[in-house]
């Protein structure tokens, strides 16, 4: 196992209390369904996302964060389609593991202009921490501390996510909402101390547009708000897509971080693209790491529809 240090532990525990616990990306146009069950099924094709993320490099017992999701929809009539997602985020930070299995379900109702999604998300929410600490003058066997877990612990608890997608050809808005149900858990474990954990509801907002420059540039500007009810992230975002094949853009996170953003869509093979994000943070916290580095794998596979064959008879030829 690895080790950290006490004092990571203890900004570890003061991030638990005080501020949002689902993992950061910085991609999030391109990992709507992390959020946002109504999304599923939404880009009339079969796709799968690979994401993943190490931020704060260079801080040791640093955020890491990989993403797996897929998802695809059917129609049912004109107007209605089904969809169906599945999530796994795996997110570590210092000593505390987190395994988050999601099932997506989304109904879209074709209304004005747009699809209206709706989804509901149930999935499995895993959380454990090791016990080998370290202080700044070498390593110890425990604390006395009983909060502090002196041995490996952990839990599987229910998890629930529901959400809203709207979307036309150019335009979606999102609003969601995961760990609804605040799944908790606490043991008292054979050493006398305690493990004790607390998933807190998490509230997301996501826009973007579609604007065509001219026939060689696109304008993709979109908005990410993540919310925990106490303290509130924006990510304001830019991207320019060159000739539907490479993109470039900026983001900017407020007062936190700025980052760069690029990818290219792969021309050998249609529907996979690759992008990658890379974190400059501007607030105190950017004098202790190097940045934060995400990478990001996407591949689509578009449903064709078959093709009635409409036959006749002509008189003509009897």
């Amino acid at each position: 196992m690895k080790k950290i240090s006490l004092f990571l532990l203890g900004l570890v525990s003061i991030l638990g209390v005080k501020a949002q616990q689902d993992p950061q990306f910085t991609q999030n146009m391109f990992n709507r369904l992390a959020t946002n069950p109504g999304y599923a099924g939404s880009n009339g094709s079969i796709c799968g996302t690979i994401l993943t993320r190490e931020q704060w490099m260079g801080f040791e017992g640093n955020p890491r964060t990989n993403v797996l999701s897929i998802d695809g929809g059917f129609k049912l009539k004109q107007k209605h389609q089904l969809g169906a997602g599945l999530t796994v985020i795996q997110d570590e930070i210092g000593p505390i593991n987190s395994l988050n299995v999601k099932l997506a379900l989304a109904y879209h109702y074709r209304i004005a202009q747009g699809v209206l999604g709706i989804g509901i998300e149930p999935g499995l929410f895993n959380q454990s921490i090791s016990a080998d600490w370290r202080t700044s003058e070498g390593n110890f066997d425990g604390t006395e501390d009983p909060f502090i877990p002196n041995s490996e612990a952990g839990a599987t608890v229910f998890d629930l996510g529901l959400g809203l997608y709207y979307y036309t050809k150019e335009l979606y808005v999102g609003i969601s909402s995961t760990h609804l149900t605040q799944p908790t858990f606490s043991e008292s474990l054979s050493d006398n101390s305690q493990y004790a954990f607390s998933q807190v509801r998490h509230y997301y907002i996501t826009a973007g547009y579609e604007y065509d420059i001219n026939s060689m540039f696109q304008l993709q500007p979109s908005l990410f708000i993540k919310t925990d009810a106490v303290n509130t992230q924006i990510d304001i975002n830019a991207n320019v897509l060159y000739n539907n094949l490479v993109w470039g853009g900026v983001t900017y996170r407020v007062e936190d971080a700025i980052a760069f953003l690029g990818g290219v869509n792969i021309p050998q093979v249609e529907g996979l693209r690759f992008g990658f994000a890379y974190d400059y943070n501007i607030s105190d916290l950017g004098d202790y790491n190097d940045g934060s580095l995400e990478f990001m794998l996407n591949y689509c596979y578009k449903i064709q529809k078959k093709v009635k064959l409409e036959r006749y008879k002509s008189v003509r030829f009897l």
